[in-house]
């Protein structure tokens, strides 16, 4: 069947460190993004040493993966020259793209004769057309656009630009505007704009009367909000409508997240893509990818984050947790396979084994552990963090995730 599109659509997946990336890249990632140990907005991860950024761009690479590098955290005077010094460790480095959101960093990178593409990050909040052309008259290669952007609005500036638009997809959403701001340095000293968010846009508030301090009020909202972030992105069931409008790159957001939340949304978008791609009747696969994303930790899920179809209530809710990622396959034979564990296994768990989607072929399948070994000792359960030679009564294959439904 002929393709739809002459564009080749892009799944940007995060990755918190090696292992990360390697499963984003095996279920499905176009492209990976991540972030060294300065100079990006996720601080507290682990993230990579130059070490470990150079293995990572090989390994993509080698797989055919695009490597996007994040130097995105905004910059202070004094950063100026530790930035310059870093960037000067880095340039040997083949990166698809650099990711940034400082003009100044921007032009540090052109300084040091960088020949790698930039991209601009969401948090430089671009809107419209006008502030596209600003931004690829000054070098920049690809726009994520800010989260506040609505579908008709996209469409609209696509009409005006051939400049490569990408967009979050799913996730937590920093929104106020699109991440810059400034609720965590106020309320607990770290500075969301030098990657340290504590993210208390996330945490549940109740309203207290001054004079009656005892009373607390459950805040609910109806009308969207600028401030608090209180659902999850989740665009799979509209995938169609934004490429359409001229989408290029679908990003997810989670660098802090599991690998196993990194790989299980990688494939579900990769499969959703690859059905638009190829012309493939989407129809019967919705309820299998919205059953996949929701056995990922999250909290209620919107495709309407400023309303533009329908008023919803915004409450604040706790995170949903329907699955517990139980490990992944390292090696495996017709008969074992060696698990490197997260939580406990045991004895006669009846647990989900999920694979990448490949040729459109869905190999998910039900196994039940027949037996345990750890350490050259059969016991009845496997602690986290081991590697536990593990029988079920199927094969499961190496890459293979395990997980277990609560």
């Amino acid at each position: 069947m002929a393709l739809l599109t002459d564009k080749n659509i892009e799944v940007v997946t995060p990755a918190g460190n090696i292992e990360k990336l390697q499963f984003a890249i095996h279920y499905g990632a176009h492209a990976v993004y991540f972030g060294g140990q300065q100079f990006n907005l996720r601080a507290t991860t682990k993230n990579f040493s130059v070490e470990d950024i150079e293995k990572a761009v090989s390994y993509a690479h080698n797989h055919q993966v695009k490597a996007i590098f994040l130097l995105n955290a905004f910059i202070h005077e004094t950063d100026i020259q530790p930035v310059k010094e870093y960037i000067r460790v880095i340039k040997h480095i083949p990166f698809d793209a650099i990711m940034v959101s400082d003009p100044g960093m921007a032009l540090l990178l052109q300084e040091a004769d960088s020949t790698c593409k930039l991209h601009l990050s969401t948090q430089m909040s671009t809107l419209n057309h006008l502030a596209i052309q600003f931004w690829q008259k000054h070098g920049i290669a690809r726009i994520v656009l800010a989260r506040e952007t609505t579908l008709d609005e996209i469409k609209m500036i696509r009409d005006y630009t051939n400049c490569e638009l990408e967009i979050f997809c799913h996730g937590a959403l920093c929104i106020a505007y699109s991440g810059r701001c400034l609720l965590s340095r106020y309320l607990t000293g770290r500075d969301a704009n030098q990657g340290n968010c504590a993210h208390p846009c996330r945490w549940n508030y109740s309203l207290v009367e001054e004079k009656r301090p005892g009373n607390h009020l459950d805040i609910a909202q109806y009308n969207g909000t600028e401030i608090l972030s209180s659902k999850d992105l989740c665009l799979i069931q509209r995938i169609n409508e934004y490429i359409q409008a001229g989408v290029d790159a679908f990003k997810i957001e989670g660098r802090m997240k599991s690998l196993y939340y990194v790989a299980n949304t990688a494939r579900i978008y990769r499969h959703a893509i690859d059905c638009y791609n190829n012309g493939i009747d989407s129809s019967h696969y919705k309820n299998f990818w919205t059953g996949e994303l929701d056995l990922v930790s999250h909290r209620p899920y919107t495709d309407d984050l400023f309303h533009e179809f329908a008023n919803q209530p915004f409450e604040g809710v706790p995170y949903i947790k329907k699955a517990l990622f139980m490990g992944y396959c390292t090696e495996s034979d017709a008969q074992k396979s060696i698990i490197k564990t997260f939580n406990p296994i045991y004895k006669g768990d009846n647990l989900d084994i999920i694979y990448p989607i490949t040729n459109n072929s869905i190999r998910d399948s039900g196994a039940i552990v027949m037996d345990i070994e750890v350490d050259g000792k059969k016991c009845e359960m496997a602690q986290p963090n081991t590697y536990a030679t593990v029988v079920f009564d199927k094969p499961v294959d190496r890459w293979a995730i395990v997980r277990k439904r609560l």
